[in-house]
């Protein structure tokens, strides 16, 4: 119940906060390409994203965005179909799509500016600044060919893009629009001069291939036809000609700069080149936006056949220039009243959405507020409850540490015990046996002597009978003189009594012993020989009294700095987690403390019908 409480608490005060902003940080050399206008490269880096739930969208995007008015429509009408995420990147990626699909392909704009608007406020809810530039350059680029001219409602977006500036590129995108926001196609305002001659100063911070400079070209040529340098303007809208060829983005700016390029021809009295060089601009009529392109190709007729003295003409063209202006002086004010009901309509929604929230964060916290009363006397019942049984089982928990304290010193004293025993024995027979050679061995040699001496004269079956004794007797005081280390034989070592040992075994109890070894050619030293052997004794008793085993295998290996021994063997097996080491006993446990004797470790493996393996390892 506790439990469930506080993951309830918890998960509340989760959904109180904002939650954990989503990285990013992957997209950003994507959106990198597009502000250069790289979007091939764009598309190229979403290789790298896994999730199509990502990469489609943005596809979509840097496809439709490059392609512009030149796009067919019937590639982007399934993909920019209207829909919603509850992930705000995404969501506004959609809003993008969906609006540059009405911007590219619907005869009336109005429809784009509703989700451009609806992408920034998505856009600042991710608090992605990328997604944030790209969202206001869609409504800059909205205002540039609709309403730029007629208002300054663009101001609060181009101040928005300036707090975002990162790099050279967005430099050029804010100039530009500075420049183009600030000046009209046909009259020269004072501050458009210095704006324009700035924007020629970026230049040379660009790479010389950077796709942006289009831009920066066609308002440089602007400013020089301005200030009548013509031949100058001309070089630029040539260079926006040429050098946006290729790139379908810069359609409407070829259009301008093909256009500009007749007019400067007329103003230096060459009305005829002129209208020959208007032709050129078929290659970039916007086939959406038709009324516009009527607007200044009718414009500059009227001008070039004004040139000709073609007067009728010159007229004619006029009549069409200007008609076509009203039309646009139409649609850009319903455009601006479409955008005014937008704003209004997307603010409202955003007040009552913010309501909405307040509210629900109210009743939240509310409820937070009594779930954690309920909670903290939950809590204190709990721990009146419980904790009397806390010192109780922390009491018998103590007294069992007590009595295992105990044990375990009885046993450390058990084991010393052993071990003096062990060395007091071992001792002895060292010391009978050195008698043994020294005293007994030498008295029955000169015994034997003076037998000898006497067989060549008296009785020779009876002296050699007592000769057969004496010999046998000195043959056995000298089998005990040279067991004096206790099976580990004092000039033959470890690896010698080992063998012996597994040989014996075998012969006496039905049970195959194999030693094998490795590296084991130097002695240890000989307390330590000693009671290694003792532990592999003791090891071999239990395999013949438990294990029911017909074979077994003993392997030595040396490794320099550590001896490794490992007994395997065939038997019947147990299960190792009811054998506790260090636990009351003399089987297992005295061999693990006499390992841990020697700074060592033991390793038990073992499984009913599959044998057992012991692994000790021992430092040297």
């Amino acid at each position: 119940m506790i439990r469930l409480l506080s993951k309830l608490f918890f998960f509340l005060v989760f959904s109180l906060s904002f939650g954990q902003q989503t990285d990013f940080s992957k997209f950003d050399t994507y959106f990198q390409f597009l502000k250069e206008l790289e979007n091939q490269q764009a598309v190229e880096q979403l290789q790298t994203i896994e999730d199509t739930t990502y990469a489609i969208p943005l596809k979509t995007f840097a496809n439709l965005t490059y392609q512009g008015f030149i796009g067919k429509a019937s590639t982007y009408t399934a993909l920019c179909q209207e829909r919603e995420s509850k992930n705000a990147f995404l969501n506004t990626v959609y809003l993008l799509n969906t609006g540059y699909y009405a911007f590219y392909f619907s005869q009336d704009r109005t429809a784009a500016y509703p989700y451009f608007y609806a992408a920034l406020k998505s856009a600042n809810r991710t608090k992605y600044k990328p997604l944030q530039r790209r969202s206001l350059r869609a409504i800059l680029q909205y205002f540039h060919h609709e309403i730029a001219r007629n208002n300054n409602n663009f101001q609060v977006f181009l101040d928005h893009y300036k707090s975002l500036i990162s790099d050279i590129h967005d430099q050029v995108y804010v100039q530009v629009y500075e420049v183009i926001f600030d000046s009209s196609v046909l009259h020269v305002q004072s501050a458009y001069h210095k704006k324009a001659a700035q924007l020629e100063l970026l230049i040379p911070q660009l790479k010389p291939n950077c796709k942006l400079l289009p831009k920066l070209y066609l308002e440089i040529a602007l400013f020089y036809e301005l200030t009548e340098n013509l031949n100058k303007s001309a070089v630029y809208y040539q260079k926006v000609f040429d050098e946006g060829k290729d790139i379908p983005y810069y359609n409407d700016n070829r259009f301008s700069a093909i256009t500009k390029l007749a007019y400067l021809e007329h103003l230096q009295g060459r009305s005829e080149s002129a209208l020959e060089k208007l032709k050129e601009v078929s290659c970039c009529y916007n086939p959406q936006d038709s009324l516009k392109n009527t607007f200044f190709v009718e414009y500059y007729l009227s001008k070039f056949h004004e040139g000709l003295s073609n007067d009728s003409l010159a007229l004619a063209h006029y009549k069409s220039h200007v008609e076509a202006g009203h039309q646009i002086n139409f649609r850009d004010n319903s455009l601006e009243i479409s955008r005014l009901q937008v704003e209004l309509e997307t603010e409202k929604k955003a007040n009552d959405l913010l309501l909405e929230r307040q509210a629900k964060k109210r009743f939240l916290l509310i409820t937070l507020g009594l779930l954690a009363l309920l909670v903290i006397l939950i809590l204190i019942g709990y721990l009146v409850l419980t904790n009397s049984k806390k010192r109780r089982k922390l009491a018998e928990q103590q007294n069992e540490l007590e009595k295992e304290r105990v044990k375990n010193l009885l046993k450390e004293q058990e084991l010393t015990s052993i071990d003096a025993m062990i060395a007091g024995q071992e001792k002895e027979r060292t010391r009978i046996a050195g008698e043994l050679h020294d005293d007994l061995g030498a008295l029955m040699t000169n015994l034997r002597l003076h037998f000898e001496s006497l067989k060549s004269s008296r009785a020779p079956q009876l002296f050699d009978k007592t000769d057969e004794l004496l010999n046998e007797a000195y043959q056995k005081v000298r089998s005990i003189a040279h067991a004096k280390n206790s099976g580990v034989i004092a000039n033959q070592g470890l690896l010698r009594a080992v063998k012996e040992l597994a040989q014996k075994v075998s012969q006496l109890n039905g049970l195959e012993i194999e030693v094998v070894h490795h590296e084991m050619t130097n002695r240890l030293e000989n307390s330590l020989e000693l009671s290694i052997f003792r532990i592999i004794q003791e090891l071999i008793t239990n395999i013949i009294k438990h294990a029911q085993a017909t074979s077994a295998t003993i392997h030595l290996i040396n490794h320099g700095d550590s001896l490794n021994i490992m007994i395997e063997d065939n038997g019947v097996g147990f299960e190792t987690r009811h054998v506790l080491t260090r636990s009351s006993g003399m089987g297992i446990s005295n061999i693990d403390r006499r390992v841990e004797h020697l700074n060592g470790s033991l390793t038990l493996e073992s499984e009913p019908g599959k044998g057992t393996t012991v692994i000790i390892d021992i430092p040297l």
